[in-house]
């Protein structure tokens, strides 16, 4: 099951990531899943696209169309698991912001406990166990529960947080699994003459201990060779519209690259080379993602500014950590030349990337003046 916001936020890498996404929770045996605003970054047709070359079936009770007031999608869903019927629906909060696009159908959102307090006693009659994928964030969540009886299993969505423990709160059995995927909960229920009467469940934790997935791993892989090598093409083909466009909205500060630098910094240069952020796009090019848009910023300098790296066939001298990386635009030196402190540092070296990162330890393997 999934609560939503498994879609990227907006772009060609974000639209093509999301269609593997849902295909890679098919392959997965994901069963029932509800949708977030993310979901619509793209459009009604790419999402609900993803979702006809799956199995999964997507649930949601208070997205309807404007104009017939039918539902968007299945409302809700109810599956047999051995002699106990299991009821499955959605519900999204009705402040979310969800991004139009041209020649969708309108949608609107209606009130989530408003609809639920009509639909859960419906569900009661049908099912066994119900089972509420809440896309409301954790408050509007919890109030849910409190308001509307009748709520067996809550899954939380919206806000990243994680639950360790699987926990019974006003009568309703709550999880919430973090991001990322990271996390599993996973719920046991004991159901008897059509109630539950016991449960019990754990959340585990997806790391080095949990053997990798062979299969998994090659097609995730294969996926990002294929995406890297689009992008490479891409950039190919517009290299000198890319460095012309570039120029053109450079009218003033400008990154300069290390050639630059180095005319009156050839020893702090000399010694620089031979460390590792000299060489940090070569990583990328080994591993084929030196066109991977989330993968370049950390190889680059100045990514997405004006006069900053656009490509490696377009602004070529601009690969690698460069001096402009740690001491700023070249042509504010000497303004903005001093040794940088650990904010610049961090924006690379975060958590999830370099989880054991200390900036006194680091900055000592990096020294490269006198």
């Amino acid at each position: 099951m999934d609560a939503g916001d498994y879609f990227g936020l907006g772009g060609e890498q974000d639209s093509l990531k999301s269609g593997y996404m849902v295909q890679a929770m098919g392959n997965l045996g994901y069963d029932v899943v509800t949708l977030g605003e993310r979901e619509f970054n793209f459009g009604q047709a790419f999402l609900l696209d993803c979702f006809k070359k799956t199995k999964i079936d997507v649930v949601s009770a208070n997205i309807v169309y404007t104009d017939t007031k039918k539902p968007f999608v299945k409302p809700y869903v109810i599956r047999k698991v051995c002699a106990v019927r299991v009821a499955f629906t959605g519900l999204m909060g009705k402040e979310m912001r969800i991004r139009p696009t041209p020649g969708d159908r309108g949608i609107e959102v209606l009130d989530p406990i408003e609809t639920a307090k009509k639909l859960i006693p419906e569900l009661r009659g049908k099912a066994d166990v119900v089972v509420v994928l809440s896309h409301l964030g954790l408050t509007d969540g919890q109030k849910l529960a409190v308001e509307v009886p009748g709520i067996d299993v809550m899954v939380f969505g919206h806000q990243a947080g994680l639950f360790r423990t699987v926990v019974k709160t006003q009568d309703v059995v709550t999880m919430r699994g973090g991001e990322r995927g990271q996390y599993i909960p996973q719920l046991h229920l004991v159901v008897e003459d059509g109630k539950i009467t016991s449960f019990d469940g754990d959340v585990v934790v997806l790391d080095d201990k949990v053997p990798a997935d062979e299969t998994m791993n090659h097609a995730v892989d294969t996926f990002s060779d294929q995406l890297n090598q689009r992008f490479n093409q891409s950039n190919q083909a517009t290299a000198e519209q890319a460095r012309q466009r570039t120029l053109a909205q450079v009218a003033g500060d400008r990154y300069l690259g290390e050639a630059t630098c180095r005319r009156c910094h050839e020893m702090e240069y000399t010694m620089y080379t031979s460390q590792k952020h000299a060489h940090a796009f070569q990583t990328l090019v080994d591993n084929q993602r030196d066109s991977t848009p989330e993968c370049l910023p950390c190889h680059v300098v100045g990514m997405g500014q004006p006069g900053g790296f656009v490509s490696r066939q377009g602004t070529p001298e601009l690969v690698n950590v460069q001096c402009e990386n740690c001491h700023g635009i070249g042509t504010k030196h000497p303004e903005h030349g001093a040794i940088v402190g650990p904010d610049v540092c961090i924006t690379c070296h975060t958590a999830s990337q370099s989880p054991n990162f200390q900036y006194e330890e680091m900055v000592g393997k990096i020294v490269h003046w006198k």
